[in-house]
């Protein structure tokens, strides 16, 4: 009793071959992917750093303007704009 037949291994290894192509296109066209990605987006996170282990820190970027963002576990986001000083010139 034949569990796989040749055609079954012939669909995987067709598979895998698809999948690797599709690997190596990605490695290679790694930068002009993620621009892509990311033009026309607003929000973008620009920093997380983990306050706890439930606690985060977070400086986001909507369009020209930078908010932090204090996020805990049952608490609602605190939302603070920062705002850069003028020059004293």
């Amino acid at each position: 009793m034949d569990f796989i037949r040749p055609d079954q291994i012939l669909t995987i290894v067709l598979f895998l071959g698809l999948l690797a192509l599709a690997w190596v296109f990605v490695r290679v066209n790694r930068q002009g992917l993620g621009a892509k990605v990311r033009a026309g987006k607003r929000i973008t996170v620009q920093e997380v750093t983990a306050i706890s282990p439930q606690d985060r820190a977070m400086i986001m970027r909507v369009d020209d303007r930078e908010f932090f963002v204090i996020k805990s576990k049952g608490v609602a986001p605190v939302l603070t704009e920062i705002t850069k000083p003028e020059d004293a010139a």
